[in-house]
């Protein structure tokens, strides 16, 4: 009897519904080809949507999302709506309510595709950043006194527990002890100026490595060494793993490399639990209108890692394999928009190839 998943959709606000439509066309397609079934639970939140009614995430929606094994989220963003509103009400709220502790960025350079790094090749950049999602620096424990006056004080406050750094840490080494990984973890952070969280940090990480994974072989790069390092020599890299600001800041000099936004996956996971996964959506063009030429191959990946995390690794490799030729034999494009097919094209060639 074949297994049927109900994944919940958050198609979002500009490129965010045209490309997590090819999404669903290509899990679908891959669900039949594999012999499971896939249908969908459509979730209207959305910057238009709270500018018509007035409505974020409410908590009927976030208990729905409890019982389900995975979502395909698009991205929020509105000029009309106050700045980080909607990633605090909608994306950072589903977050915190599943505990997505681990947000997972494959950097790949596919072939076909041109890196913003010209002097690299394919396998020159290949690792991926395993970012701790659940505290550190989030906007949680902070704030301002005197406000307005010319004696404000702004205030915000870096804080992990032992168990949120072990719980990232022991994932990044399970990451980084798989056979289609190369066996080394590296810990990046600022102790220079965080001599308190890092030295929790790099405490447990020795720890759990010398003990548990001695076959991973670790190192520690400060976070501004390693981002120079990723520019200058990605193929040092296998998996690195970081705390949830710096984490931010290396994922986007890792889709930089790859190729640009339009290649660039995100995986928000709580490992056995349910997952949220998308396109990278930190760019202001992401929110722009021309959603007909959205590149569709940073949500199409998303898919990779869906099927992934529900244990669909014969889906997964042929979306992954199909997705591969496509870029491989067609120009499609650089960055956020494709240079001369349309989103739904691009996903047809992806479709068609699975079939």
């Amino acid at each position: 009897m074949s297994k049927n998943y109900c994944i919940g959709v958050f198609p979002g606000d500009g490129h965010g519904p045209s490309v997590i439509q090819a999404a669903q066309r290509v899990l679908s397609a891959a669900a039949a080809a594999t012999g499971f079934g896939v249908e969908y639970r459509k979730f209207p939140c959305s910057g238009a949507h709270y500018l018509e009614t007035g409505e974020l995430c409410s908590d009927d929606i976030l208990e729905e999302l409890k019982g389900l094994p995975a979502i395909l989220f698009g991205g929020v963003g509105h000029p009309g709506v106050t700045p980080g509103l909607l990633s605090r009400e909608i994306l950072l709220k589903i977050a915190d309510t599943l505990d997505l502790y681990i947000s997972e960025r494959p950097v790949r350079l596919m072939p076909g595709v041109k890196s913003y790094l010209r002097t690299k090749k394919g396998e020159d950049i290949d690792y991926i950043i395993i970012r701790e999602h659940s505290g550190g620096l989030n906007g949680k424990i902070g704030g301002n006194s005197l406000k307005g006056t010319p004696d404000e004080i702004a205030q915000e406050s870096l804080i992990y527990s032992r168990f949120q750094v072990e719980r990232c840490i022991r994932y990044a080494f399970e990451v980084a002890s798989l056979p289609t990984r190369k066996g080394h973890l590296t810990l990046s952070g600022k102790s220079s100026l965080q001599p308190h969280a890092y030295s929790l940090w790099t405490r447990v990480f020795e720890e759990v490595g010398e003990h548990d994974f001695p076959q991973v072989k670790r190192s520690y790069t400060e976070v501004d060494d390693i981002c120079m390092q990723l520019v200058r020599y990605p193929e040092s890299f296998d998996v690195i793993v970081t705390g949830n600001l710096t984490g931010d800041i290396l994922a986007n000099v890792g889709a930089v490399s790859q190729g640009g936004a339009g290649y660039a996956s995100i995986g928000s996971i709580h490992p056995g639990k349910t997952g949220m996964f998308g396109p990278m959506r930190a760019s202001p063009e992401f929110y722009e209108k021309s959603m007909l030429q959205a590149n569709p191959i940073s949500a199409i990946g998303a898919v990779v890692m869906l099927l992934r995390h529900l244990n669909q690794l014969d889906a997964a490799h042929k979306v992954e394999e199909a997705m591969i030729i496509t870029l491989a034999t067609e120009v499609i494009g650089e960055g956020t928009m494709l240079s001369r097919f349309r989103t739904n094209e691009v996903a047809d060639m992806i479709v068609n190839r699975i079939r």
